[in-house]
Formats: C-alpha cells, sequence, structure tokens
C-alpha cells in the first residue's frame, strides 16, 4: 500500500534539514562562507594608521647586536631557554625574573648528527647562560633578530617606544587594564587616554604602558614591541590614533557609554553589540510570520537575542 504524505509535512521536513546544513558565522552574516585569504592577498590589504605609526620600531638583526646589549628577563620560566650553565645548582636554580642579561658573544655546539647549531652567549653577572637556536650560525644571523627570543626583552626597543609615545594622545581599544600589581581594573575602551610612562614589565609582555584615564587616574596596558599583524597585543591593537566615536555618529551617547565599558543593552543594534563585546562565536537565526529572531552565543557564556536586528534579551 503506498501512504501518501501530506505536501506540508514535507515541506516542514525539507525546511528542518535546510536549516540544519546553515553554518555557523562568526561574522554575524547569516550564511556567508569563510573566505581564506592567501599570503600575498594579506600583503596586498592597506596598513592601519596606527600599523603604519608602528613599524619603524623593528626587532634588531642578530649581526648587528654588540657585546654588552641589555636585555631583560620576563618570567621566572626564562632560566630554562637557557643550557643548564654548569655552575652550582643553588645558582642554576635562581630565578631570573626582572634580571638584566647582557649579550657577551656567538658560540655553536656540535649535534650528534654532527649539525652544527649557533649558540647565543648571554651574561646575568654570574654566569654564562647558553641559548641554542636552533639554526645554523648562518641562518641565526640571517633569521633571528632582538624582537625573536621568548621570554626575554630587548632593552633598547623598550627605549624607542619611550620616545615614540611617552607624553602624546591616544585612543584605547581595548578595556583590558591592570593595576600596577598587575590586577585587572575596571577599564574603557576607546577612551582618550594620555601615555604617562613606558616601562620594561615582567610576565607575558615586554613592555608595561603607564596611562592616565578620563578620570585621571592611572592604568597599565600590556604591550609587545613588534608590529606583526597577526599580534594582539602590539601597539596597533590596542591604540587609535584619532577618536573611534567620529567613525560612528549615529551612536546615542548612552550606547557608547555602555560600549566603552563592554556592556550591552536593550535596544542595541548588532553593529553597536559587535563594539561592545565583539564578533559571536555561534550564530542562529529564524523568523515567524511578523519578526526575524537571530540567537548570538559567545564561548563565556553571553547570549544576546535580537528582534528584527534590535537586542531584547541578553544575559552577560
Amino acid at each position: 500500500m503506498i501512504h501518501h504524505i501530506p505536501v506540508k509535512v514535507i515541506a516542514i521536513g525539507f525546511l528542518a534539514a535546510a536549516i540544519s546544513l546553515f553554518p555557523s558565522c562568526s561574522t554575524g552574516i547569516e550564511s556567508t562562507k569563510k573566505i581564506r585569504m592567501t599570503k600575498e592577498d594579506i600583503k596586498l590589504m592597506s596598513k592601519s594608521p596606527e600599523q603604519e605609526f608602528s613599524e619603524s620600531i623593528q626587532g634588531i638583526p642578530l649581526s648587528a647586536w654588540e657585546k654588552g646589549k641589555r636585555f631583560m628577563a620576563l618570567s621566572d620560566r626564562t632560566l630554562y631557554i637557557f643550557e643548564p650553565s654548569g655552575l652550582n645548582a643553588t645558582h642554576d636554580n635562581e630565578s631570573l625574573k626582572g634580571k638584566t642579561l647582557t649579550f657577551i658573544g656567538l658560540d655553536s655546539h656540535i649535534n650528534p648528527d654532527l649539525r652544527e647549531e649557533c649558540v647565543i652567549l648571554f651574561s646575568d653577572g654570574k654566569r654564562t647562560l647558553r641559548y641554542r637556536t636552533g639554526k645554523s650560525t648562518e641562518e641565526a644571523i640571517r633569521g633571528i633578530d632582538s624582537s625573536k627570543i621568548p621570554l626575554i626583552s630587548d632593552l633598547a626597543l623598550i627605549e624607542q617606544w619611550k620616545e615614540k609615545i611617552c607624553g602624546k594622545t591616544f585612543w584605547t581599544r581595548s578595556n583590558l587594564w591592570y593595576d600596577a600589581n598587575g590586577d585587572r581594573l575596571p577599564g574603557l575602551k576607546y577612551a582618550k587616554i594620555k601615555v604617562e610612562e613606558v616601562m620594561p614589565a615582567t610576565g607575558d609582555f615586554p613592555i608595561n604602558v603607564a596611562i592616565s584615564g578620563p578620570d585621571g587616574k592611572i592604568g597599565y596596558l600590556h604591550m609587545n614591541y613588534t608590529s606583526d599583524t597577526h599580534d594582539s597585543r602590539n601597539f596597533a591593537a590596542i591604540f587609535f590614533l584619532n577618536d573611534p566615536k567620529n567613525k560612528y555618529p549615529h551612536v546615542t551617547d548612552e550606547n557608547w557609554s555602555l560600549i566603552q565599558q563592554g556592556k550591552v543593552g536593550n535596544g542595541m543594534t548588532k553593529e553597536e553589540c559587535k563594539l561592545s563585546i565583539g564578533n559571536p562565536d555561534e550564530v542562529r537565526s529564524g523568523h515567524n510570520r511578523s519578526q526575524t529572531m537571530d540567537i548570538w552565543q559567545y564561548s563565556d557564556g553571553t547570549y544576546l537575542m535580537f528582534t528584527d536586528g534590535l537586542l531584547t534579551n541578553f544575559r552577560q
């Protein structure tokens, strides 16, 4: 016996299957496929004013290092990038965090396969520290610069940044502000600030930038000194040269205040929510007879619901 399935049921099943095939989209534009650019495409992209501003500061090639060049150890873990020194255990286990290291020359290490490896020699004032580069001397001289040694910072590059930005006014991209002890502060994004001081840091990033905010209080931003476009904590990633509010004249002062604090509120548009908390990790879309519904979810548990493009419910 042939069973006839109502057309309405078939249509509903087809619609459900089609919806299940929709990819999650991190941009908030439903059904948009991600486009992967080649390295050549990326090179052709225009640089931001902030990238152009910062690109003059580059790591110093190993070939140009002079004996006595100064670095600073960022972490207790810095000790482990070096070979054991061969000194007594007391010195070997001493923390290097915050200590100045000086470049004293190059050496080589012959591996079991007879491959020659370049070794960079540093001194902490008590011992010689040997950093194996994993490259031949020729490759190391050609390919290593002072920004590429892990867990130590080039004090000359920090001094260059101090001369470049200290005393100047910028606008923040991030609300990741810290106090002098490295604890989080309730910072503002897109806020006008003045750089009060630039100094070496200890931790994950080499530079500590002291800033004064709109209320005059001092906060700190942690920064890398490279201009790598993929670096999430370089100058271009944490500062604007000009007031970003000028690009969004349609945003009300009330909503802009929420955006600066990294908060959302009912009635905000998708654009305003992105400015405040960034792109969602997952997007779901649907509609009833009269309204479109969108749900944005974030990996930290934040949940936004939009009705006809405006925020109507959220959990943050």
